[in-house]
């Protein structure tokens, strides 16, 4: 190693060092852990196997094993009895044959069983495969045999689902596929899942005191797919042995996360974001409290009764949670919320603004992805400040803007966002040819467009393959959909683009109005193009119940292109 390499890698230490440091004092978590309880930790990292990120539980059970971790419906567990299910459930595993290097797929709604799941396949060195419930059955059966499964846990709901994917790919082993017998789709019956082992079960045989030790196991990684806005997904593998902590740390010191935290799981846990916040209240020794699905009223409910301190929403939830009204919302008592925050979709400003008008100046938005880790952070009042803005760069992290031209842009100008930080992804399991289109000199891009600041602030644009060229100019729809939000009639909007023989392509606006409002096409024009250059105006403003969205909140504007390419009519 060359003394420059050195003289580098010190530097990093040294920086992880200081954002540790700066994490454990805004935490509160020195002194919130005695030291006897992280000496037997160490000594149990080194005798048991325990290794990686998920040992954390480990740490509070021995800190306080009566201390609350886990709210999911009727289940309610402590950092000591999740710890126990969490060890019983390794060595379940294992006696499927399941070790290092071996993938563990995924089929289950927010369910406790996520959360044991993510730490007992880690134990094993194992990798973890999220698939969303969602999914068709070919859908699952592309993802268990492009992921090489070896093993199944899923919801007694889905078993015909997961016995059509299984024919369909032949893999995993009908003995290595797991019924849990969590929340399902209402209506569904628990007995059409028989023939497969049972989960609790799987857990009684084991032993609650230890994992297993097994050579090569600890760390283990997680392989989630993308979720397949612009066609088939890709599954995007991270080895946790080889991330670093430099931008998780700097990210907890800059939001208010306690050693008390309580923090409200919404989104869907086979996705990224939602178990990054599990994750990071795990470091904290606070308690998630998990939520199967997503009702506005139940929602403020639930802030009130289990004194909420956080949350993760989608911009989607947030304008949902809206609709309750101002007076709704007021009438609970919220007052234990210290943070919001919104990421995984863009941020309407006004959206923004309206949340804290509801809340409170408590609103975060960052700027991540599944690829990348968190990138960018937005803190209470910069998104309404500064309209648009996903923040500055989360420390540890190095972005480029870059042109079509692959040189970086200026200040002010649109590029494509290649970013580059200790959290960044493998790449895509199984498509090098997607890995490769995705990295230059180590920096990854996802595809978003942005420009940046001269005070260091970012504002996406769009993705890539969103932009409209009409006429030779490039038009980024997010802008176009920013000032219909801003409409007071309009409750959410997308823009796409659509052939046109003229300017080569012209923009489609799909637009969703507010409960007792009206609008007419010609109207929202004029609106738009009071504020925005005329070739910004939509030709086309087209009247929808809803718009198809991912369960993270993002667009499929893939499918809004073929309905205009199909059945749909201008409105105006």
């Amino acid at each position: 190693m060359t003394l420059s390499q050195r003289l580098k890698r010190a530097r990093r230490s040294l920086s992880v060092a200081a954002a540790g440091a700066r994490m454990l004092r805004s935490t509160g978590l020195i002194g919130a852990v005695p030291p006897l309880a992280f000496a037997r930790y160490l000594r149990d990292l080194r005798v048991h196997g325990y290794s990686g990120p998920f040992s954390i539980p480990h740490l509070h059970a021995l800190a306080d094993p009566l201390r609350p971790a886990v709210v999911a419906g009727d289940v309610r567990l402590s950092y000591g009895e999740l710890d126990a299910r969490i060890n019983r459930l390794a060595h379940g595993l294992h006696r499927l044959g399941v070790g290092p290097g071996d993938r563990v797929a995924m089929l289950l709604r927010n369910g406790h069983e996520y959360v044991e799941l993510n730490a007992a396949y880690g134990h094993l060195g194992a990798m973890g495969v999220q698939i969303g419930y969602r999914l068709k059955p070919k859908e699952v059966a592309y993802i268990l045999e492009n992921s090489g499964a070896k093993a199944l846990v899923f919801h007694a709901g889905y078993a015909d689902v997961v016995e059509e994917a299984l024919a369909e790919s032949g893999r995993p082993p009908r003995e290595a596929c797991i019924a849990a017998p969590g929340p399902v789709e209402e209506g569904v019956p628990l007995a059409r899942a028989s023939g497969f082992p049972s989960y609790e079960e799987l857990l009684r045989a084991g032993d609650p005191d230890a994992p297993p030790t097994v050579r090569g196991g600890g760390f283990g990684g997680v392989m989630v797919y993308t979720s397949g806005t612009t066609g088939r997904a890709k599954g995007a593998k991270r080895d946790f042995r080889r991330t670093g902590l430099e931008p998780v740390l700097n990210f907890m010191a800059s939001i208010p996360i306690r050693h008390d935290e309580r923090h409200l799981v919404t989104c869907p846990l086979y996705h990224s974001a939602a178990p990054a916040f599990v994750a990071l209240t795990f470091i904290v020794g606070g308690c998630i409290v998990i939520v199967d699905h997503f009702d506005p009223p139940s929602i403020l409910r639930t802030i009130e009764r289990e004194r909420i301190t956080s949350s993760m929403m989608v911009p989607t939830m947030y304008n949902r949670l809206l609709q309750v009204g101002l007076g709704e919302i007021r009438k609970r008592d919220l007052s234990s919320l210290r943070w919001l925050i919104s990421g995984a979709a863009p941020l309407p400003t006004e959206l923004a603004r309206q949340i804290e008008e509801a809340f409170g100046p408590i609103l975060y938005n960052f700027y991540g992805a599944t690829e990348t880790g968190f990138v960018t952070l937005a803190k209470p009042g910069e998104h309404t400040a500064r309209p648009g803005t996903i923040g500055r760069l989360v420390g540890g992290n190095e972005a480029r803007l870059l042109g079509g031209d692959g040189r970086e842009v200026a200040i002010g100008e649109v590029g494509e966002l290649y970013v580059r930080n200790a959290m960044l992804v493998d790449g895509y399991h199984g498509n090098d040819e997607a890995t490769r289109a995705a990295q230059r000199e180590g920096f990854f891009s996802v595809g978003d467009l942005a420009r940046r600041d001269a005070d260091g602030y970012f504002y996406l644009a769009d993705r890539k393959h969103d932009m409209v060229i009409s006429g030779g100019v490039n038009i980024y729809p997010f802008e176009i959909e920013q000032r219909l939000h801003q409409h007071p009639a309009v409750l959410d909007a997308a823009v796409v683009g659509v052939p046109d023989a003229e300017w080569g392509e012209s923009l489609a606006a799909f637009v969703v109005l507010r409960d007792g409002k009206a609008c007419g096409a010609d109207e929202l024009k004029q609106f738009v193009a009071a504020e925005l250059a005329d070739y910004k105006r939509p030709r086309q403003v087209l009247f929808v119940d809803t718009l198809p969205r991912t369960p993270t909140g993002k667009v499929l504007k893939r499918e809004l292109r073929a309905r205009l390419a199909t059945a749909y009519t201008e409105s105006g």
